[in-house]
């Protein structure tokens, strides 16, 4: 079913706004001076967007896209913004898309910090289509958004033609998870907690109760439309003011959705292994960012820090197991 204007046009207007925070503009200056011509466009999103808790450490976290790979880190290398091998950053990002890396952008104590999935645009349209790897992208960019720069009109458009169909796909992947009726709220916080539950990440379970009072008038305003017109093109039925599946969730339907959120749990765990080749001093981010999420107090022994990837495995799977528990 292709997208109504209207979820077009409500997507544009709340994407393309003008940024008007001083820090967000001087981020996203460090990462566009640093990828040079490479960058085709900067997509905006995560805790600092839509003020999900973030504290002064947290993250700026940017969608880079870029043409080629190469070129990326052959400008980030250029602009001292990358200490690793380009090459090998390069092959990565080829092999499993998006590639994260850091970019810090100020001097001081605590210099603001980007975080960016670089991937190339043709890549970010076929992660937010039917023909998607695993759940990445369209896990994070059916959520608010902002496109802060894109190098021309087109590249506008093709930027937000995948976010528009992100926003589409998410009635594929929740429909198991859906009661037998539903208004927005429910619709949109349950995306939040199937799409956080079949991630690898630090945050406690009460995180997608954050990211709904965050994103609710996004969330509300713009799915409202989506589920009109999902029962407008029969996939769902009217009860009122709530909605229902038109058609019931069968057996082989459950089974491709727990594959498709598997395959991606098994991507997601070798990206971590991938982070620690592309991401300049990923450990000290992690632990920092798992000690605001849980409030806990977190050292590293000096063998963890001298070897993690050897060592520091069980203290994470017993983390992971565990955080949810207090």
């Amino acid at each position: 079913m292709p997208a109504s204007e209207d979820l077009r046009e409500a997507i544009r207007t709340r994407v393309f706004p003008r940024e008007d925070r001083a820090e967000v503009r001087d981020v996203a200056r460090a990462v566009l001076e640093s990828g040079g011509e490479s960058v085709m466009a900067l997509v905006f999103f995560g805790s600092r967007k839509t003020q999900a808790s973030p504290d002064p450490w947290s993250a700026y976290d940017f969608f880079v896209l870029t043409r080629r790979y190469r070129d990326f880190y052959r400008s980030l290398k250029a602009a001292g913004s990358f200490r690793r091998s380009q090459r090998v950053a390069a092959a990565l990002n080829a092999v499993l898309p998006p590639n994260l890396v850091s970019v810090r952008a100020g001097l001081g104590e605590t210099p603001l910090l980007a975080k960016c999935a670089v991937i190339s645009l043709t890549t970010l349209l076929r992660e937010t289509s039917e023909r998607r790897r695993d759940h990445f992208c369209a896990g994070r960019l059916f959520q608010p958004t902002e496109v802060l720069y894109a190098r021309d009109p087109e590249t506008a458009e093709r930027v937000l033609d995948a976010l528009v169909d992100a926003h589409m796909l998410t009635l594929s992947w929740v429909r198991p998870w859906l009661p037998p009726a539903f208004d927005v709220e429910t619709y949109c916080r349950t995306l939040l907690r199937v799409s956080l539950a079949h991630e690898i990440r630090p945050e406690p379970g009460g995180r997608s109760k954050a990211l709904w009072e965050a994103q609710r008038r996004y969330l509300t305003e713009v799915y409202a439309i989506l589920l009109k017109d999902l029962a407008d093109a029969c996939e769902l039925q009217r009860r009122g003011i709530n909605y229902a599946l038109a058609r019931p969730v069968t057996l082989g339907e459950n089974v491709r959705i727990e594959a498709y959120f598997g395959r991606s749990l098994v991507r997601a765990t070798e990206r971590w292994f991938k982070y620690m080749v592309t991401f300049d001093d990923w450990l000290e981010y992690i632990v920092r960012k798992a000690r605001r999420h849980t409030g806990q107090q977190i050292v590293l022994t000096p063998r963890e820090k001298r070897l993690p990837i050897v060592f520091l495995w069980p203290r994470v799977i017993r983390y992971l197991r565990e955080k949810d528990g207090k």
